[in-house]
């Protein structure tokens, strides 16, 4: 084995430690108020190959990247091939009601994959990425006249922070035109939300602090499978998904403390070290259309039915979890993949859409998540090393019914390792 494969493998191994460890800590990782609600904001899927052309990759297959959105799309690696992706995100929100407006941004490390043959026509995906993500700061004063009277100026504060996330291997193997494949992920964080009452002007009332803290960990698993059909010289490909319904044990912490006034007091502590956190089943499709590797075009669609979640949602809104419904559609365009004169020509350009009917529901208003991706793929070395950056620009939310509006813009950036393995050489 050559010096340089063997360090390649020591760093992903390296990374891998790193970002497990870095990302078992609390942090806020975004920042949206619709986190408020269940396990937040579901990661972006994909790398940023994938989020380019609008996340799609259920019924994508290429050898020239690692695909872990469908376990089957796997064993169209290389038999000879190992290939490592790590990549990074940065976030921009600008958060608006009818009378207020703010803007957050964070940045994160996001994912590390690798992938390599084990038997024939098998290949396994070794991946640790983000599951969900909560980020939120929410401040409102009490406007009411008669409690302003008797409290004076009382600040309402929620802060919300955390996340799950997951180890994932994954495992695909082709039957000629038809593939199949499985994935075992391993779920893992913490949630902490904290609710607190302030008296800005009257000493002699308690300041109330509550808030809920959460640890998950539980084991989940997929199926997938495609199917190709070659149509001249171009290619059809149709995939499934399914991700089966995971039933979580949480350890969960409810406490209410009151601090001030009179002295500190302990209102509520109940440690529930049985509870669950149901994330439900979901189904995808997707199929792609596509010429060699000259230019491809795809759609995918999910579904998934948040109704019979607990999100263990507050009272003083009108909140209701609904079925949730994502469809996602991208293109990838490469002049000439193998042009030796021309280097713009061998890059890659790709563009997407998407569209969720999310499962979040205030009163009578569904919340939708729209957008708009871009992304490039710059060739380093040989022909499957890239750069690969993906942006997206969307819009979640309205100002409508009290709610809030995000317009956010995300940039994605991840480099791709390709090389030949297990080939003697004739040279040392």
């Amino acid at each position: 084995m050559h010096i340089y494969k063997k360090i390649t493998l020591a760093a992903c191994c390296l990374l891998s430690a790193t970002i497990a460890g870095a990302q078992n800590e609390d942090a806020v990782n975004t920042f949206t108020p619709y986190t408020f609600y269940g396990i937040g904001d579901l990661s972006s899927p994909g790398l940023s190959y994938h989020r380019g052309m609008g996340g799609i990759g259920i019924g994508m297959r290429s050898s020239r990247t690692i695909n872990y959105l469908n376990p089957a799309a796997l064993s169209a690696q290389d038999t000879l091939s190992f290939m490592f992706d790590f990549g990074a995100e940065m976030q921009n929100y600008y958060l608006a009601t009818s009378t207020h407006s703010s803007v957050n941004n964070s940045f994160n490390m996001h994912h590390m994959v690798m992938s390599f043959p084990i038997w024939g026509k098998t290949v396994m995906a070794l991946s640790v990425l983000p599951y969900s993500s909560v980020g939120y700061d929410i401040y409102r004063k009490e406007t009411r006249p008669e409690i302003l009277v008797e409290s004076g100026d009382v600040t309402y504060s929620h802060h919300g922070e955390g996340g799950l996330n997951q180890v994932m291997m994954s495992v695909g193997h082709s039957f000629g035109r038809l593939s199949i494949g499985g994935q075992v992920q391993y779920i893992f964080g913490s949630i902490d939300r904290f609710d607190n009452v302030n008296f800005a002007n009257a000493s002699e009332i308690s300041r109330v602090n509550s808030g809920k803290l959460i640890k998950a960990s539980n084991f989940a698993f997929g199926l997938g499978a495609q199917y190709t059909q070659p149509l001249g010289k171009y290619r059809l490909t149709a995939g499934a998904l399914y991700q089966f319904a995971n039933n979580m044990p949480i350890e969960k912490i409810d406490f209410i403390y009151s601090i001030g006034g009179m002295g500190a007091d302990t209102l509520r502590h109940d440690s529930n070290p049985n509870a669950r956190l149901l994330v439900p089943a979901s189904l995808g499709v997707g199929v792609t259309f596509s010429e060699g590797a000259k230019w491809l075009a795809g759609v995918d669609y999910t579904y998934r039915d948040w109704t019979r979640a607990d999100f263990d949602a507050p009272s003083s809104r009108s909140f209701k979890a609904m079925p949730e419904h994502i469809i996602r559609a991208g293109f990838e365009y490469t002049p000439n993949r193998y042009d030796i004169r021309y280097f713009l020509k061998r890059w890659s350009y790709r563009g997407g859409l998407f569209f969720e009917n999310t499962y979040l529901q205030f009163d009578a208003t569904r919340i939708k998540n729209y957008g708009l991706t871009f992304g490039i793929g710059i060739p380093v070395g040989n022909l499957n090393n890239a750069l690969n950056i993906a942006a997206e620009l969307g819009q979640r939310g309205t100002t409508r019914d009290n709610l809030i509006r995000e317009r956010y813009w995300k940039l994605s950036v991840s480099v791709s390792l390709y090389d030949i393995w297990f080939v003697k050489q004739r040279f040392e």
